[in-house]
Order: structure tokens, then sequence, then C-alpha cells
């Protein structure tokens, strides 16, 4: 798994090819002090170096293989942000959108609270107003429409106060112009029940919600399981929208009657990203596939 250490690396290398790395003193300080102790500036450049090192060192023993290299008739994939400055995707403008009005304002709430506390009590306020500079970049008031007394003009007046969700319904208008199908990945239950009630209400379709609460085998014979719901949601011709969970996508799901991925709201790590994306990216897909990142901007710097 590539969220792994180095000293992951090496027992493993040790186990398949004992010395082949020499013992794990001298590993350490080879392979993993010099990036320890590299300066900022620096750092990068160490890692590149150490890593080729690193490679080299293990020759034929290890082997990586893409499934745009080794497997034929798989389509194009493209990656489309909303950040103008990313060297790895493809700036998309629409993408882009300016936080304003109570989400600006909630949002720069936060980071001056963050910013007033004294620094040996900040830790801990950091970490939590990183969930919530997540939640606002979504939405500045998610729960308010869960309470079901909104009517549907309220609700997308709601919804409007976010920009991110204004990119997602220029993004959603889009896809369904072209008749396809699409997965919208949100880590938080809230967001993911929001984004379904979202759908349901400007496109007149049930999005349906694939995450751990959903169960993957059937205890009895009329119960809801992933299998059936994305089994319907395959079999349903034209545009179509399924609200899912990155760790509930993580394994055994194959989708590739959808050619299209939005991260709305994107977990930490990249390797699960990755994997939630490829479960339309597998065998039997015919069409390009798309993945879209919504971006919220802040008009005065760098947002979450």
């Amino acid at each position: 798994p590539v969220e792994n250490s180095l000293k992951d690396f090496w027992c493993l290398m040790d186990t398949a090819v004992p010395g082949l790395l020499g013992a794990w003193q001298s590993f350490r300080a080879t392979y993993v002090e010099p990036i320890l102790n590299a300066e900022s500036d620096t750092v990068h450049n160490v890692k590149l170096e150490t890593g080729r090192k690193l490679r080299n060192a293990v020759g034929d023993y290890m082997l990586r293989r893409s499934k745009a290299d080794e497997l034929d008739g798989l389509p194009p994939k493209k990656v489309f942000s909303g950040d103008s400055s990313s060297s790895k995707e493809s700036y998309l403008s629409m993408l882009s959108s300016m936080m304003s009005g109570i989400q600006l304002k909630n949002y720069d709430e936060i980071v001056g609270a963050v910013k007033s506390i004294d620094s040996q009590n900040k830790q801990g306020a950091v970490l939590a107003s990183l969930v919530k500079l997540r939640l606002c970049g979504i939405h500045p008031d998610i729960t308010e429409s869960m309470n079901g007394r909104m009517e549907a003009k309220q609700f997308i007046s709601h919804a409007y106060q976010s920009s991110k969700l204004k990119s997602l319904i220029s993004l959603l208008d889009m896809i369904k112009d072209r008749n396809e199908k699409v997965l919208i990945f949100a880590t938080t239950k809230a967001v993911q029940a929001y984004v379904s009630m979202l759908v349901g209400i400007i496109y007149g379709l049930r999005a349906e919600i694939v995450n751990g609460d959903t169960k993957a085998v059937s205890s009895k014979s009329n119960e809801i399981t992933r299998k059936s719901i994305i089994d319907d949601f395959q079999k349903e011709s034209g545009f179509g929208v399924l609200v899912m969970s990155p760790i509930a996508a993580g394994v055994g799901l194959t989708i590739v009657e959808a050619n299209n991925v939005i991260h709305l709201e994107r977990h930490w790590n990249p390797a699960k990203e990755a994997q939630a994306t490829d479960r339309v990216y597998r065998i039997g897909q015919k069409r390009p596939v798309n993945v879209y990142l919504p971006m919220a901007i802040h008009p005065n710097g760098k947002s979450f």
C-alpha cells in the first residue's frame, strides 16, 4: 500500500530477499535520515535523489505497473481542476468559484478564531478547524436543510449560498446534456444526504447513497445493498447520479456505466481518492473518463 513507510518497505524486502538492503540500521542511515534531516527548501530534491538510489538498489525485485501502461483498450482519463496554478490537472474555469457572502464570512471567522488562540493551545484547535474549513468550503451551513421543513425553492436558494455547489450544479447540467452518468464523492454523511436531496429537487431523479451504512450483503430478499443500488444505477439509461463515500468505494465495485467522477469533498489520502476514481476506470469502460475537482476559492489567499 502506498501509504506505508520506508521501514515497512525494508521489512517486505528483507523478508522476500534477505540482506538485499542490509540491516535496518544501515538502511535507515542511507535512505531515511537524509530525508528527515533535510532543510525545508531542499527536502523535495533529497527525496527524489534518495528515491532513485533506493530504486536502483532494489532493481528488478520491485515492478511498478499502471493500468494505462499494461491494459489494452482502456480509454483516456483526464483530470480537471479549479486550481489554475496546478501542473498536475487541466484547469477548467467552471470548477473555480469565488466564495462570497455568508460562506466567506463563516470561513474567515473559522480562520480568525484559530489565529486568536495563543500558541500553547493552538494544536487541537487547528485540527478541529480544518474539518470546519472543509465543510464550510462545501457549504457554510450544511445542517440547516436537514430539518425537512424547507420548500424546494428554499432548498435551492440555500444551496446557492455555496460557491462550490453552484459549480457542482453547472457541472451536472453539462453531464446531463451529454446524457452521461456521474459519481459524486463526499466523505461526510450530512454532505452526502444534502447532495442527494439537491439532485432530486433540481433534476427530479433519485440519487442513491453508498456509504458505510449501506449493506454489502443482503440478509433479506428485498433488502437494499451496494450491489443492488449499483445494478439499478447502471441499468437505467441516460443521465444518472450516484453519491458515494470514497471509503465505501474502496474495493470490489465496478461502475463502468458512469464515466464522470466529481470529488466534491476530498479524502485526505490521495491513494483512497484515486482508488475511488477507478471504480469507473476499469476493464469494460468504453468512454473517456472525466474527473472533476471543484474548488471554493478565497478572494485574498489560498483556501482549503
